[in-house]
């Protein structure tokens, strides 16, 4: 008699191949830029990289885990094979859009605010010195990509909750596909066309777009299959919080060249971003 489940050994066998590859995509860039970029290209992506993914990790990361577990309880099923309640997975599949769409709201106010004040705030903390070599740009650029790592997360949480041992194999595959592309993508975009660290960050956005269509197919499928249904119209932001966000995203542009690095400036940022929360 064997002293462990076979079940639980398959499925932390694919949960640790799962993480064996989110592992190596994460470490993706590093290698990327050390092998592609130059040294001084390397601290600015750093530097940029630190930063920009800390409101990721203090905001949207706990958020993550809370869904994650929500989702984990609420689809559950006792009996092995049968499909979970139709009601709890149209409740999740709520839950689901809610935290969607809030993110869809924050990640107007990131991109319209964020590359603004990004740099401003860089020059305060970490010195002039980091303007200087474009530091403050790729920061800025790095504000495009946060919204793709919240939504990322937070559909990739639906997905450990919900897909079988062979589900998450098949994830697993089509994660490494998308790193071949995004090992493309960075080879483009920083060996032929010279884009340096701003190259990378946009090889990570398109990386992470091709993850969140795959997570997207693979949810509309769940729930297609088990009586739920994602409305899409649910979680679009309205008309006026895009025209506000773009004009907010303008006001700050015409302004970003007369910017000095004082704290004058974040107010001024603080302000567009106030006006834009009540506009949402």
């Amino acid at each position: 008699m064997s002293y462990f489940s076979r079940p639980l050994l398959v499925l932390g066998a694919s949960l640790f191949m799962q993480s064996a590859v989110k592992h190596i995509l994460t470490q993706g860039d590093s290698l990327l830029i050390a092998t592609f970029s130059s040294l001084q290209d390397q601290g600015i992506y750093a530097l940029a990289s630190n930063y920009g993914s800390l409101i990721a990790r203090m905001l949207f990361q706990p958020i993550e885990e809370s869904s994650r577990n929500l989702f984990a309880k609420m689809l559950s099923s006792t009996t092995k094979g049968k499909k979970p309640d139709a009601s709890k997975v149209q409740s999740a599949a709520n839950v689901l859009a809610d935290i969607i769409r809030l993110y869809v709201l924050i990640s107007i106010v990131a991109a319209a605010i964020g590359p603004g004040v990004a740099p401003v705030l860089l020059r305060i903390f970490a010195g002039s010195r980091w303007m200087s070599v474009g530091a403050g740009a790729v920061l800025s650029t790095y504000c495009y990509y946060i919204p793709l790592l919240a939504l990322n997360g937070v559909t990739e949480a639906f997905i450990s909750s919900v897909a079988t041992s062979a589900e998450l194999h098949q994830q697993s595959a089509w994660m490494s596909v998308f790193s071949l592309g995004f090992a493309g993508a960075g080879y483009v975009f920083l060996q032929v066309l010279g884009w340096g660290a701003q190259g990378l960050v946009w090889a990570n956005f398109a990386n992470m777009a091709l993850r969140i269509l795959w997570s997207t197919y693979f949810i509309a499928g769940y729930l297609r299959r088990n009586g739920g249904s994602l409305e899409l119209s649910g979680m679009l932001p309205r008309a006026g919080s895009v025209a506000a966000g773009i004009l907010a995203w303008s006001a700050l542009a015409q302004q970003k060249e007369k910017f000095t690095g004082e704290i004058s400036d974040v107010i001024r940022c603080g302000v567009v971003g106030g006006v834009l929360l009540l506009l949402l």
